[in-house]
């Protein structure tokens, strides 16, 4: 009996509803796209190509590659099918996960020198994620990129992610600052800037919700 579909086998049948790839190229065009906000393994992907298959929402085929025999996957009706009715439903709520915010938190149980580096990684590699957000970008507004048709939609998707890594990298340069004034990790407490820090932001919130 064939597994219940996840949101990752809607966000693969999504793809394939734009036009048929080879495992291939489909685990390249999510490299491109779906990894830098739902990022899923190769493993995974392979495996949920064949979960779509024994649920009938796709059809695959053996052609012929460049050096060998590759397999292709296509939506079916009953997959289109699917996929309209998991876009009527309501999305989950929104989950964040990211090491540097656990690091932060038991940060306590470890150096300020521990913690510090972790952040300097952080940092690090969220910029590596900007640069090359940045020349997908640039790419799409030169060539319009494989789907032109479709940017309207890219472009939302684009921007919060875009801000989300200006937030993020902001947010280490800040807490890397406000570790020079900490003596330890440990029994520091509020400090005067955290303390406007989360009086600005509670005064945010607040006026928000008006």
């Amino acid at each position: 009996m064939a597994s219940s579909p996840t949101a990752t086998s809607f966000a693969v049948l999504g793809l394939l509803g734009l036009q048929p790839w080879t495992a291939y190229d489909l685990v390249a065009q999510t490299r491109r796209s779906l990894h830098h906000f739902w990022p899923r393994s190769e493993a995974h992907l392979y495996a949920e190509l064949k979960r779509l298959v024994e649920r009938g929402h796709a059809h695959a085929e053996i052609v012929e590659g460049r050096r060998r025999q590759a397999t292709r996957y296509t939506i079916t009706p009953q997959g289109r099918a699917a996929l309209e009715q998991w876009l009527a439903t309501e999305p989950a709520p929104p989950a964040i996960e990211i090491e540097a915010l656990l690091r932060v938190l038991f940060a306590d149980h470890g150096s300020l020198e521990e913690l510090r580096a972790a952040l300097e990684a952080t940092a690090r590699q969220t910029s590596d994620l900007r640069i090359g957000a940045l020349a997908l970008s640039d790419e799409l507004l030169a060539t319009g990129g494989p789907f032109p048709q479709r940017l309207h939609l890219v472009e939302r998707v684009g921007a919060l992610y875009g801000e989300f890594l200006l937030l993020l990298e902001h947010w280490c340069e800040e807490t890397l600052t406000e570790l020079d004034t900490w003596p330890d990790t440990r029994d520091v407490g509020l400090t005067p800037q955290g303390r406007k820090r989360l009086e600005h932001l509670t005064d945010r919130v607040r006026r928000s919700q008006r």
